[in-house]
């Protein structure tokens, strides 16, 4: 044991090269023992930032389509892992009223959860706020993604969101 000679730095950040994928040395990549490592090797191998961006926004649409949520109502998704707490849930609900014709959508996944808001047309200007430890907003137009927003806490995120929700999700003159 005391022979053993803990490897470089240079051979254990495999997973930072900058590198086009087909250039990448995956040889410095440690060997892969347990299901997880396995499962999230082969998930990040050849992964592809900007598809995954597309998957995202395709994803995030077809929440839009398939939940046929009205104007003015709330629409619910469980990922049936758990259930976020319903009073918790009430009070993000409470603190972002929706705007005059927008929607929302909250995607369940029991320790935390997503809050898509948008507006008319349906998808075309949205929020997707994630509710974890330090929340997060991405302001999505047109499928591109315009601002992102990380909070230091859930009640910091509610205060710092709900002035802005109407202008991200309701469009101006100016953004038509």
């Amino acid at each position: 044991m005391a022979d053993e000679k803990a490897p470089a730095f240079e051979e254990t950040k495999w997973w930072i090269d900058r590198r086009a994928v087909k250039e990448r040395d995956k040889s410095a990549a440690p060997p892969v023992r347990g299901i997880i490592e396995k499962w999230a090797v082969e998930l990040l191998e050849n992964y592809n930032q900007d598809e995954a961006a597309k998957n995202l926004v395709d994803i995030n649409l077809k929440f839009f389509r398939e939940l046929k949520v009205d104007a003015g109502q709330w629409g619910y998704y469980s990922l049936d892992i758990g259930k976020y707490p319903p009073d918790k849930l009430e009070k993000i609900k409470a603190a972002l009223p929706l705007p005059a014709g927008a929607r929302g959508i909250v995607i369940d996944a029991g320790f935390s959860v997503r809050v898509m808001i948008t507006g008319e047309p349906v998808g075309e200007r949205y929020v997707d706020i994630n509710f974890v430890d330090t929340p997060s907003l991405d302001y999505w137009v047109k499928g591109q993604l315009i601002e992102e927003r990380v909070f230091g806490n859930i009640g910091e995120a509610l205060k710092r969101i709900r002035p802005d929700l109407p202008n991200y999700v309701i469009p101006t003159e100016d953004s038509r």
